[in-house]
């Protein structure tokens, strides 16, 4: 598909957004995105990358409509996205070129997982296990990860952004490896 800057005016030329659904040859999900219709192909390939895995250098971009009829390829690297007929709920599928194979970035069980012995772990000071015995009968500290000052008392027991960290009650806690939430906050602009 040609870009409308090569073939005459376009619609969406300019420094607007689009909200766009990303799929890809390698994985089974989707995302949805906002991106700005002022990146060329290549800068929107590159943003692709952290959402897809696959390498910019090895993308093949189709475009289909909200309808998910195929509307063409994205294939001028110079050419801006809005100057494709891109618009909200339109769809981008992601070829990957790099010889990669089909979900092998959503199979976690081919991660070699850290490990440390629990009598290591109990040594480490900061966590939990750690303080739970010096702090006020039955709080227990979230700290992991968080950056700033955190004390009961004017002792210190962990650190973390103002209000994102908190002193709670064992039975407010599930344990476990949870996924970060994604609250949308992040859309690509």
């Amino acid at each position: 598909m040609k870009a409308a800057a090569e073939t005459g005016p376009g619609l969406g030329l300019g420094a607007g957004s689009v909200s766009l659904s990303v799929s890809s040859s390698l994985n089974s999900f989707r995302a949805l995105k906002r991106y700005s219709t002022g990146l060329t192909i290549a800068e929107f390939k590159c943003k692709l990358e952290l959402v897809v895995g696959s390498p910019a250098s090895c993308m093949d971009l189709e475009l289909y409509s909200t309808q998910e009829e195929l509307l063409g390829r994205l294939d001028c690297d110079e050419a801006l996205l809005g100057s494709y007929p891109v618009t909200d709920g339109c769809r981008i599928h992601v070829i990957d070129r790099s010889g990669a194979r089909i979900g092998e970035y959503e199979d976690v069980s081919q991660v070699e997982k850290y490990q440390i012995a629990d009598s290591d772990y109990d040594k480490r000071p900061g966590d939990a296990n750690v303080l739970t015995g010096h702090l006020p009968s039955g709080l227990w500290p979230l700290s992991r990860a968080f950056f700033s000052p955190r004390s009961v008392g004017g002792r210190r027991y962990f650190e973390c952004q103002p209000k994102y960290g908190a002193f709670v009650k064992p039975q407010s806690v599930t344990p476990g490896d949870f996924p970060e939430e994604d609250y949308g906050l992040d859309d690509e602009l």
